[in-house]
């Protein structure tokens, strides 16, 4: 048996025969693992690279996709007043002089022109058309036919929808009629208080009114020239014997000369009538305006003012409405003055809070009148001009209530969400 001197000897040279079997096995060169550690390196180049590629590829089309959808999207069409330069402004009041007329073109080649002392304002827009109020006066209309067309004008209470056509509108304030003339297409005319939509096409006119003793006119066709009757024969006059020459004597010298009396200057109300509102408040001066202002009826009281205020003479036009409160105070007259008040606090002194106490009082006081859809409207506006957020908002929640499709409904849309 082996001693343990011999194991151990025997141990260390096996150990020693492992150790360089270990060393002596195959083992790749060094050039092998060199080559080896650039291509992984390699490898992950060419993956950062086709990443980056990508995520390129994936921002530049979703950044050309947006810039596309700008560029295609629907733009509202936009308006220039006369020869301004720059755009015009939804809700702004455009007025044509009193001997002239204004201009209104929209980007989709469309035109309106306000003739001479008409007023109006573009309340909206859209890709489609625009909506137009006419505040008074004649204004004339050429929209170009194109598909999904969405052009309305409004006068009063009334709503003229126009998908291509050319006709003259007029809205009276005074009389509250409106009065539409065809030249060429068709228009669909509707308020509330008439009995259905009507329809007008070329050629055709009609007056529309929704006052208590007034109906609305049916359309007019032109009507044919008309064929005179023939003249009668004149009767065989009897032949008489000639008559003697007569000599009248000489005038005497001392008989008076009858003299034709002067010309009577037209009257403030047939100047009014005629347009001329210049001419009528400068006669009603001569008359006396503050002495008409306490005499004359609710109508005519009512009048005057108004012919005041379209002649361009706001003082003069707030001392005639204020009459008009002061005289016959709860009537609806009273209400029409607290009406046209708001229009004045608004458009011309640009005082909202003002403008907004009126327009209040109009819709307190005549609550089914045909202006109660414009006041609220214009109540609304100002309150948004006062900076009132939450009074504007809930005029909005009413107007959008009562009147989804009334001339200030998208403005209200865009009140009525904080």
């Amino acid at each position: 048996m082996a001693s343990n001197r011999e194991l151990s000897t025997l141990g260390r040279i096996l150990a020693e025969v492992q150790d360089d079997a270990l060393q002596n096995r195959a083992r790749p060169p060094v050039s092998a693992t060199i080559a080896a550690v650039y291509r992984a390196r390699a490898r992950r180049e060419r993956t950062r690279r086709n990443l980056s590629r990508l995520c390129y590829g994936v921002g530049a089309a979703a950044i050309a996709a947006a810039v596309m959808l700008f560029v295609l999207r629907p733009r509202a069409l936009e308006f220039r007043v006369g020869e301004a330069a720059g755009l015009g402004q939804l809700g702004v009041l455009i007025a044509a002089p009193n001997t002239g007329v204004r201009n209104l073109s929209f980007s989709d080649g469309s035109r309106f022109l306000l003739r001479a002392g008409a007023q109006a304002r573009v309340v909206s827009s859209n890709e489609h058309g625009a909506r137009v109020v006419i505040e008074r006066g004649v204004v004339r209309a050429d929209v170009v036919p194109r598909p999904k067309n969405d052009w309305s004008l409004f006068g009063g209470p009334f709503e003229i929808h126009v998908t291509g056509t050319s006709f003259e509108s007029s809205w009276d304030p005074q009389r509250q009629q409106l009065f539409v003339n065809m030249q060429e297409g068709h228009v669909l005319v509707s308020a509330e208080c008439l009995a259905g939509t009507r329809a007008l096409s070329t050629g055709q006119s009609a007056t529309f009114s929704c006052g208590p003793d007034s109906t609305p006119a049916s359309p007019q066709q032109p009507a044919p020239a008309a064929t005179p009757p023939p003249e009668p024969m004149p009767a065989p006059v009897p032949a008489s014997p000639p008559a003697s020459p007569r000599v009248d004597p000489p005038p005497s010298l001392s008989a008076p000369l009858s003299v034709a009396p002067p010309p009577r200057a037209p009257s403030w109300r047939e100047l009014s009538a005629l347009g001329d509102y210049a001419g009528a408040i400068a006669a009603a001066e001569h008359e006396g305006f503050e002495r008409l202002c306490e005499t004359l009826s609710t109508a005519e009281l009512l009048e005057l003012a108004s012919t005041a205020r379209l002649a361009g003479h706001a003082e003069r036009a707030s001392f005639g409405y204020a009459a008009v409160r002061r005289r016959f105070a709860g009537s609806e007259s009273a209400a029409s003055a607290a009406f046209h008040l708001g229009q004045l606090a608004f458009d011309v002194a640009h005082d909202y809070r003002t403008a907004r106490r009126f327009f209040a009082a109009y819709l307190a006081e005549c609550r089914n009148c045909a202006l109660a859809p414009e006041a609220l409207g214009r109540r609304m506006e100002a309150e948004q001009g006062q900076g009132d957020v939450e009074l504007a908002r809930a005029s909005a929640r009413l107007y959008l209530e009562r009147y989804p499709n009334g001339a200030h409904a998208r403005l209200a849309q865009s009140l009525k969400q904080p």
